[in-house]
C-alpha cells in the first residue's frame, strides 16, 4: 500500500510539474536535489487532496447513516456505512487509499489539462513572464524588449553581434532556450580593440524592399535570427540615438 501511494505521489508530481507552464520555470531554475523535491512537493499536494477528498465522502457517509438511524428509513437495523467504507477492501487495498488515490490523480489531470492556470492566452502568457522574469536579469531584459519594442544588442560568444527586436523567447528547457531576433544590424567584434563593426545594415534593407513585420509576400520575419542562450555572451539594450557616438567600422551593406 505504501508503494502504491509513493508511486502515485511522484506520477502525479511529474506529470503536473512537465506540463503547468509557470512549474516548468521553477524547475529550470533548479537544480540536483531541489528538482525531486519540488516534484515530491507537487505530488504530495495531491494526495493530501485526495485525502481530504476521501474525508468528505466518509463525513457524507456518516451524515446519511445518521440519517436512516434516526428516521429508519432503510429495514436495516442498524446502518454503519461508513464502517464498511473503510473496511471494504479491493486487490488487497482498502477502499479508502484507492479512492484517495483515484482523487490525486483526477486533481493532477485537471490542473494539467484542464484549469484555466494550464490554459493561458496570450495576455496570461505575457503576466505570467513578467512575474517570473523578475528574478532574472536576462529574462528582465528579455521581456522589456518585447513588451516595449526595443532594440537589443546581443552580443554572442563567437563575437558576433546582433542588433534587432527580440521576437519571442523560450526558456522553459535548458538545453533548447533561445531567443528569436529580427535583425536591424550585425556584425562582429574586432579581435584587437573589440570596437563594433557593423557588416550588414537590415534596416536599410527592409526600408528599400518595403518589407515590414506584415508585409506580402514577405516579411521581416523571413531574417529572423533563432539564437541559442548559451551561446550569448552579453545582452542589452541598444539606443539607435547613441549609435553614432560608437566607433564603428562601416562595410558595405550586404545580406547573408
Amino acid at each position: 500500500m505504501g508503494t502504491a501511494i509513493f508511486m502515485v505521489l511522484m506520477v502525479c508530481g511529474y506529470w503536473y510539474t512537465s506540463r503547468d507552464l509557470s512549474t516548468r520555470f521553477k524547475i529550470k531554475r533548479s537544480f540536483g536535489w531541489d528538482v525531486y523535491f519540488l516534484v515530491a512537493l507537487y505530488g504530495c499536494i495531491f494526495v493530501l487532496q485526495g485525502v481530504l477528498a476521501t474525508g468528505l465522502i466518509w463525513l457524507l457517509l456518516l451524515a446519511l447513516s445518521f440519517g436512516v438511524n434516526t428516521f429508519h428509513l432503510t429495514p436495516e437495523k442498524y446502518a454503519n456505512w461508513q464502517i464498511e467504507f473503510m473496511n471494504w477492501s479491493f486487490l488487497g487495498i482498502q477502499a479508502p487509499v484507492i479512492v484517495m488515490l483515484a482523487f490525486a490523480i483526477l486533481f493532477c489531470l485537471y490542473r494539467s489539462n484542464w484549469a484555466g492556470s494550464a490554459r493561458l492566452d496570450g495576455e496570461g502568457r505575457k503576466k505570467l513572464y513578467k512575474r517570473l522574469a523578475q528574478s532574472s536579469g536576462i529574462e528582465q531584459l528579455l521581456y522589456q524588449c518585447m513588451e516595449e519594442g526595443e532594440l537589443a544588442l546581443v552580443t554572442l560568444k563567437s563575437r558576433r553581434i546582433y542588433i534587432g527586436m527580440i521576437h519571442t523567447a523560450t526558456l522553459e528547457y535548458e538545453k533548447t532556450a533561445n531567443i528569436v531576433l529580427i535583425p536591424m544590424l550585425s556584425g562582429y567584434r574586432d579581435g584587437k580593440n573589440m570596437n563594433l563593426c557593423i557588416e550588414h545594415n537590415y534596416s536599410n534593407w527592409y526600408a528599400g524592399h518595403d518589407i515590414t513585420l506584415d508585409s506580402e509576400p514577405k516579411s521581416a520575419m523571413a531574417f529572423r535570427k533563432v539564437i541559442m542562450l548559451n551561446q550569448i555572451e552579453s545582452l542589452s539594450l541598444f539606443d539607435p540615438a547613441s549609435a553614432s557616438a560608437l566607433a564603428m567600422e562601416q562595410h558595405p551593406e550586404k545580406i547573408d
